[in-house]
């Protein structure tokens, strides 16, 4: 399977690994998390393969180029399709997390000063992407600073400060264990995968439920 997708990739941006590196970042969910050990992974490139710093420096590229058009466009975007019906379904399959996240942090800033509300809700924001798990991550991080009330700087500020340090976590495993980083690759994307299809399965159940409760109320 490793030799197919190395000759995909190879086709597909033939020596430019650089380029794939950075344009791998820009996808949600994988982001650096996954540009990194693929932009390292001597299976897919070869020789060509990057080494840490580099492949941390396009990973990092690559992923925050989303982070200031998001910062701008989501929450128009947001609110227009919260109020269709066609789409609303769709903004709380994707959202549904990040409001969860966004009212227990309202909670817990409650009786704070304003400063202090801002503050925790930066500290939140950086913590939820800097920790290196699937499903967090720049596009999320954003999503959830925007719906926060950060302004444009403070999101855009957060979110690259989170991804740094979440990179770094990454590019630290892939250098400590050098010949691991396709495997990380493999088990990061699997991981997606799953945690995708929970929440889809959740989702539906969740939706499904909600429409019992509906008809018994009636």
């Amino acid at each position: 399977m490793t030799e197919a997708i190395a000759e995909f990739f190879g086709r597909l941006f033939g020596d430019n690994v650089i380029i794939a590196t950075i344009l791998v970042a820009i996808i949600p969910m994988i982001e650096l998390k996954g540009a990194i050990p693929f932009g390292m992974s001597k299976s897919f490139w070869g020789e060509k393969a990057l080494g840490s710093w580099s492949a941390f420096g396009c990973g990092f590229l690559g992923s925050i180029l989303v982070v200031p058009i998001l910062a701008l466009i989501f929450k128009p975007i947001y609110n227009w399709m919260k109020d269709k019906k066609f789409f609303r379904s769709i903004v709380n399959f994707f959202t549904g997390d990040i409001e969860k996240r966004k009212e227990k942090t309202d909670e817990k800033s409650k009786e704070r000063s304003e400063r202090a509300k801002l503050w925790l809700k930066i500290l939140t924001v950086f913590l939820f992407v800097a920790f290196p798990v699937p499903l967090t991550g720049v596009w999320t991080g954003t999503c959830f600073a925007v719906l926060l009330g950060l302004n444009f700087w403070q999101v855009c500020a957060t979110v690259i400060a989170g991804n740094a340090v979440c990179g770094l976590i990454v590019t630290t495993l892939c250098t400590i264990f050098p010949n691991a980083t396709t495997i990380f690759l493999y088990v990061f994307l699997a991981i997606i995968v799953l945690a995708f299809v929970i929440k889809l399965i959740l989702h539906f159940v969740n939706r499904r439920r909600g429409k019992r409760e509906e008809k018994v109320e009636e």
